[in-house]
């Protein structure tokens, strides 16, 4: 292969840590009475743990979907790269109309050495600022 490796390796979020990151998301969602649906996504922004809690509301599981898959998909959490392009009217067009991708607070990634291993969805609560304040404290209660 002209000297270059033929394969590269790269951080992936584990059965284990996923169950763990939803595990938090839902204990730190009870604190707050607030029902909501947390997705975890491996570093190619495919599911590896979702749960539903009773009385979140269904809109609030496809909303995680893409909220994580933005998160692995983009590197940074959805909301703040929606900011960094607000004031790009072509690329705030481009981005919104990619399906599965939602530029919105609640996702957030789990990086390792700097890299993209997975991330987080939560939504369900009344403000995307309240998903993403959930999914952040599932990422330091469960030590991503």
């Amino acid at each position: 292969m002209n000297g270059h490796a033929a394969a590269t390796t790269r951080p992936t979020l584990s059965a284990q840590s996923a169950r763990a990151l939803v595990d938090a998301a839902c204990g730190e969602a009870n604190t707050k009475s607030v029902p909501v649906t947390v997705i975890a996504v491996d570093e190619s922004g495919v599911l590896k743990e979702a749960r539903r809690m009773d009385r979140a509301p269904l809109v609030s599981l496809q909303t995680a979907i893409n909220k994580a898959y933005a998160a692995a998909a983009i590197g940074m959490p959805p909301d703040d790269f929606f900011a960094a392009i607000e004031s790009d009217g072509a690329a705030v067009a481009s981005f919104a109309a990619r399906p599965g991708l939602a530029l919105i607070a609640g996702g957030v990634p789990i990086l390792v050495d700097g890299q993209v291993a997975g991330a987080i969805g939560v939504a369900g609560a009344m403000t995307g600022a309240e998903d993403r304040q959930i999914a952040e404290a599932a990422v330091a209660r469960a030590g991503g």
